[in-house]
């Protein structure tokens, strides 16, 4: 280390000589080549040449550890007239790169004399001057630059050793880059590999579900699903696929319009399965802080952040043996995303603040108001996340689509209301059944459930009237109804409708539109960054 800074000192104090002024250039040189090298071999032969030039060795080399006998392997072999060395295993002493594979640096004005001489290969190579360094990358040797002169001995200085030490850094710095890049191109490779699988297996499982037989009434079922209410086609349709996976224990999405009971599904897949002795564990990660979203998934260890006083399990090992429902998936910050991820692949989950790793037996069900493969177009949702997810893609059918289901839903929702309230469940007029039917309830089933309960109120201790209530229209100046069908617009308006007739209260809008608070400053921040604020 001494030596080392001395001879810094010489560069930054105007002391080089010209030998050290061609030596710095080539250096330089090589660190330009560095910045846009994508061919290792090329590079290393260019370090070499330029090695065994301006140290006046006879021959160069590179030398690579490698598991098999002789445990090692020369990568690159120059001679002083930069052609290749034929057979270099042959030319070099393999004494002396396996003790630079080691870390030892070696250095001999005349390898004849001295320590060296013990060796069998520097006797028949007839080595005089040797020079050879490791190549390090932190604690790691990645490999040794070697250089000889077979007739002259002291064709080496000790202070050759600083100089060879930088250009050993600079052949360290190409083998490690190019293994970073051989492992993110491997790597890579991997990932399109597994997708691609598990787009086959998605789709695959997409054709088997598609080409069944459909299902024209539920006593076709083997399962009841008594909590999925409803009769109506587009319905018996989602119940014939929850019927064909809910035995299996492979994940699911779920997807549709806020408001269409992916939650209650969820349920429904759970309590007919194999993991219905488990616990059902749901989370809503839109209403979530992405700072809190890992320790909630995850657990952490006590003292692990401010004000983490206690350990927590986190979602995953709360719900082992049973189902894990993440709601709003899509809603999820992308680095989380891929952490969530890796624990699907890895089945653990590492708390927040410890060492170890977890393991985890869930099912997962996941769910989103989004068309989950145009979120993952949008670049909302990895693709890779997704085909982990999506192994059954299913989407529930807004109200509009089953209609006739509505008075059906309705009833149950008044029976649900009563018992919470131990009464007697109100009975349904069938002026309401039918006007139910005509009603388009954007807010799908959220929005008939609040309809009942307005309707009980209003009933008080009598009957429910005859009639529906009248919405008063919301005039909103500036904010007419969308001429265009696009969603973009659409969605815009809607919001800016529910704001109004909230009073600009956020929450009661986001209520209103049947959506997590999270969700709507999302929007809003999408359509004008200073409305989210």
């Amino acid at each position: 280390m001494a030596r080392f800074a001395e001879f810094l000192a010489r560069l930054r104090g105007g002391g080089a000589d010209d030998q050290d002024q061609q030596r710095l250039s080539a250096i330089l040189s090589l660190n330009r080549e560095l910045a846009k090298a994508t061919d290792r071999r090329q590079l290393l032969v260019r370090l070499v040449d330029e090695a065994v030039t301006l140290f006046a060795a006879e021959r160069g080399f590179v030398c690579v550890p490698i598991a098999e006998p002789p445990g090692f392997a020369v990568e690159v072999a120059r001679s002083f007239d930069r052609e290749s060395v034929a057979h270099p295993e042959r030319k070099l002493s393999s004494t002396i790169c396996k003790r630079v594979l080691a870390g030892q640096g070696v250095f001999s004005a005349d390898a004849q004399e001295g320590d060296l001489t013990a060796a069998q290969s520097v006797a028949d190579l007839k080595l005089r001057s040797v020079l050879a360094i490791p190549l390090t990358v932190g604690d790691a040797v990645l490999g040794g630059l070697y250089l000889d002169h077979r007739f002259h001995s002291k064709a080496f200085r000790e202070q050759d050793l600083p100089w060879l030490q930088a250009f050993a850094d600079q052949a360290a710095i190409v083998l490690h880059l190019h293994a970073l890049l051989g492992e993110n191109r491997a790597q890579k490779e991997r990932l399109q590999a597994t997708n691609h699988a598990l787009a086959a297996t998605v789709q695959a499982q997409q054709e088997r579900l598609s080409a069944r037989t459909p299902v024209r009434a539920r006593g076709e079922l083997r399962h009841a699903f008594a909590t999925v209410i409803g009769e109506s086609p587009a319905l018996l349709g989602v119940l014939g696929v929850l019927d064909s996976v809910v035995d299996a224990d492979f994940p699911v999405l779920l997807w549709g319009e806020s408001g269409t009971g992916k939650e209650v599904v969820a349920r429904a897949l759970h309590d007919g399965g194999a993991r219905k002795t488990g616990p059902f564990v749901g989370v809503n990660l839109a209403a979530i802080q992405p700072t809190m979203l890992e320790s909630e998934l995850f657990g952490h260890e006590k003292g692990s952040f401010t004000g983490a006083d206690r350990a927590r399990l986190g979602l995953f090992r709360q719900a082992q043996g049973g189902t894990l429902f993440l709601d709003e998936v899509c809603e999820m910050d992308l680095e989380l995303q891929a952490r969530l991820l890796r624990a699907i692949e890895e089945r653990q989950v590492r708390p927040v603040g410890s060492d170890r790793s977890e393991s985890f037996d869930v099912r997962l069900v996941a769910a989103t108001n989004r068309d989950p493969r145009a979120a993952v177009q949008q670049g909302r949702l990895r693709e890779d996340l997704y085909y982990r997810l999506a192994v059954v893609s299913l989407r529930l059918p807004p109200l509009r689509e089953r209609i006739g289901d509505a008075p059906l839903l309705a009833r149950h929702f008044l029976a649900e209301i009563a018992a919470n309230q131990a009464r007697s469940a109100k009975v349904l007029p069938d002026t309401v059944a039918q006007e139910l039917q005509r009603r388009a309830f954007a807010g799908n089933l959220r929005e008939l459930r609040n309809l009942m309960q307005r309707l009980v109120a209003l009933a008080g201790d009598g009957p429910l009237p005859h009639e529906l209530p009248r919405e008063e229209p919301v005039a909103l100046a500036g904010h007419d109804v969308p001429a265009t069908f696009e969603l973009a617009a659409i969605e815009a308006w809607a919001i800016q409708r529910a704001l109004r007739a909230a009073n600009g209260n956020k929450a009661e809008a986001a209520r209103l539109l049947g959506i997590a608070r999270r969700t709507l400053y999302s929007r809003l921040a999408e359509q004008d960054p200073d409305a989210a604020s």
